[in-house]
This record gives structure tokens, sequence and C-alpha cells, in this order.
């Protein structure tokens, strides 16, 4: 009687193949959310290759830990000249692209487009930044929160511990000089010939007896004249 061979168990995936499965979910949802349309063409295309730029860093980083080697920015060396390119090699200039306007609320992603496949690649970050192998390469390479941080930010995710940028140092503010109090001017009196006479007091303001004028009387150069 033979024995059938025990079943071969399948190889743990890494960091990086976590990492691109759960984008690569996200942006199935995000292709299935967004209508086919040029006015969200820009958008869609904005997004997509956001994403796909922090899938290749996450790899890159991985990479460079894996081999004992952290990138490290060089800077550019004094009096260094670049050659000039050959006439026939240059490219010749375009129209300027259009500027896509990028969502910057929290959580942006995620509304925009709320199928499944979002959903589920949301979750599979979720779990990708509780595990250990995760934590462990976080605290030994800070540079990955500069690549984690903002997928939190668009898929709302609550940032875990080892992701958190610590709180600014607030400003010391300095004491507020007291402005000097302004000296009260002594009030002039007005000139003599800014000061207006007062004018003669109304008939009817005097208080006088006696009919209001009837217009048309005479005397007064209007109306015909009365009897």
């Amino acid at each position: 009687m033979s024995v059938a061979p025990a079943p071969v168990p399948a190889p743990a995936q890494s960091l990086t193949e976590r990492f691109a499965f759960a984008v690569e979910l996200v942006l199935r949802g995000l292709s299935l959310s967004l209508p086919k349309s040029r006015e969200m063409a820009p958008l869609a295309l904005g997004t997509w290759n956001r994403l796909k730029r922090l899938v290749a860093r996450f790899s890159a980083l991985v990479a460079a830990v894996e081999a004992g080697r952290l990138p490290a920015r060089s800077a550019p060396a004094a009096g260094r000249q670049t050659r000039p390119l050959p006439p026939e090699s240059r490219i010749q200039p375009h129209a300027p692209a259009p500027v896509v306007t990028m969502p910057k609320g929290y959580g942006w992603l995620l509304a925009l487009a709320p199928e499944l496949n979002t959903r589920i690649g949301r979750a599979q970050v979720e779990t990708l930044l509780a595990d250990p192998a995760f934590l462990a390469l976080v605290a030994q390479a800070p540079q990955a929160g500069r690549i984690l941080r903002p997928l939190c930010h668009m898929l709302r995710i609550e940032l875990p511990d080892g992701l958190r940028l610590p709180p600014r140092p607030r400003r010391p503010h300095s004491p507020a000089t007291p402005k000097p109090a302004a000296e009260a001017r002594p009030r002039r009196p007005k000139p003599a010939w800014l000061r207006w006479p007062k004018s003669p007091p109304l008939r009817r303001m005097a208080g006088a007896a006696g009919p209001e004028p009837r217009l048309g009387t005479e005397g007064t150069g209007t109306g015909p004249p009365v009897d």
C-alpha cells in the first residue's frame, strides 16, 4: 500500500510581494469604480502612477535592507559639469502636460473607489502594518514611513506607533512688547472762520401765534392777487 506524499507547504510571501499584492487590489478597485470618461482619466492615471511608485520605492528599500545597505542621498559633487547632449539626442519640447490636482482629504481613495477589491487591499495593508517582520523593517529603516504614511492617509488607516512622526516642538512665544499709550492731545478751539453762525429760529419753533401765511397771497410775488 503506497502512502501519499505529504503536501509541500507554499513558500511564505515576502514583505515586498505582500505589499505589491495589497496595492494591486486597490488598483483593481479603482479601475472598477471610476467611470471611463475623459474627465476622470487624469485623476485615474495620476493615482495609478503614484501607487506604482510607492510599490517600487518599497521594493527598493526592502532589497537595500536585506543587502545590508540603506539608500543614502548622494550630494552633488562640487564643480561637476554635465556633458552637453548631442543635438540629435535632445528631446524636443512638447506641450505642457495638464496639471492633475490630487485629492488631499483623509481616506479620499477609499471614498473614490468603494469597491470590494479596494477594501480587501486596505485590509491587507493593515495586516502588513501589524506584522512583526514589518515592524522590524521600520525600526531598521525609518525611510519606510515616507512610503507608507501617504498610503495610510489615502485608505483611512490609522498609523502604527512606528510610523507616527514625533510632535513638532512649539515655537517659544516671545512676550508681547506693550505699546506705549498714545498721549492725549489737547483739544484746540476752532478758529473763528470755521464757526458757522447760528440760524435764527423759525416762526413756528419760536412759538409765535397766528395762522400760517397762505401761498399766493399778496406780497409774496406768486399767484393771483387776493381781494
